[in-house]
């Protein structure tokens, strides 16, 4: 939970694009995410596991998730790995 409430308040600025609630923002929302699969706009799936949402966060161009823009900085450049342990947590307690 410590991790969770870390990841909440690093994930403030990831939260302009992205909802906790399930609105529609120009990214998709965290909510139900993790754990849960999601399509790509080239047709594919991948299950929003911890890998997933880090290499989202890491490496936002490499997968575009359908219906969005390929719009997202690379933001591994600006979070350390345990603010990104942190943001995938809070992820995680978004369900």
């Amino acid at each position: 939970l410590v991790a969770a409430e870390r990841g909440k308040s690093a994930a403030a600025v990831c939260l302009a694009c992205h909802s906790a609630d399930g609105s529609q923002l120009v990214g998709p929302t965290w909510k139900g995410l993790y754990g849960h699969e999601v399509e790509m706009e080239d047709g594919s799936k991948v299950l929003a596991d911890e890998a997933y949402i880090r290499e989202s966060i890491t490496d936002p161009m490499k997968r575009i998730v359908k219906g969005y823009p390929p719009s997202m900085p690379p933001m591994g450049a600006m979070l350390t790995d345990d603010q990104v342990k942190d943001i995938i947590e809070y992820s995680k307690s978004l369900q």
